[in-house]
This record gives C-alpha cells, sequence and structure tokens, in this order.
C-alpha cells in the first residue's frame, strides 16, 4: 500500500464544507463515528477537499448514500453551481473537474 503524499495528509486533515459546519452529521444531526465523504469521488478527491465540496457524515449514513446514485449526482450539481457561483466559471469548473454536471 503506497503512503499518503503529506499534501494528501494536509488536504484530509484540513477537509471543510461550504454547505454545513461539519460539526455532525449532515442528514441525520448525530455526532458519533463521524467521518467526512467527498462529493467528487476518484481523481477529483483532491479537488472535493480543496473546494470545500465534502459532507460530515455518521458512518450509517454514509453506508447508506455510498450508493445512491441519485443523492451522489444531485450533490454533484449543487456542488458545480457553488463553484460557478463562487469560485470560477462554468468552463473553469469543466477545466479542473473535468465533466459538467449540470
Amino acid at each position: 500500500m503506497k503512503n499518503k503524499t503529506s499534501k494528501l495528509a494536509k488536504l484530509e486533515k484540513n477537509r471543510f464544507s461550504v454547505f454545513h459546519d461539519g460539526k455532525s452529521c449532515y442528514l441525520c444531526g448525530s455526532d458519533y463515528q463521524l467521518t467526512w465523504d467527498e462529493i467528487f469521488k476518484g481523481r477529483n478527491r483532491k479537488n472535493s477537499m480543496r473546494y470545500g465540496f465534502c459532507l460530515r457524515l455518521c458512518l450509517d449514513c454514509h453506508r447508506r448514500i455510498n450508493e445512491d446514485y441519485e443523492y451522489i449526482n444531485n450533490w454533484q450539481r449543487k456542488a458545480q453551481r457553488y463553484f460557478e457561483e463562487n469560485y470560477g466559471s462554468h468552463d473553469e469548473f469543466i477545466k479542473i473537474f473535468y465533466r459538467n454536471y449540470l
């Protein structure tokens, strides 16, 4: 297994959400066994962390939504809209995230 780079470890340590305060589960409000869920997965995971496109979830909610593609697509559209309103243009989003989710 590869070790994490210091850059990735720093991103993971400093994760935040532009959508809520991250002190409790976004879905159920629990503060037990919290984890971060990045809205964009795979090659865009770092971009999710960089721009605050993460949600704080308890483990139960995290397991439940991980295969709910409608839920995931809804959040990807919200994140793209947020990016375009606050960080840059539609073209910049596509340049960074490689895809249009709207």
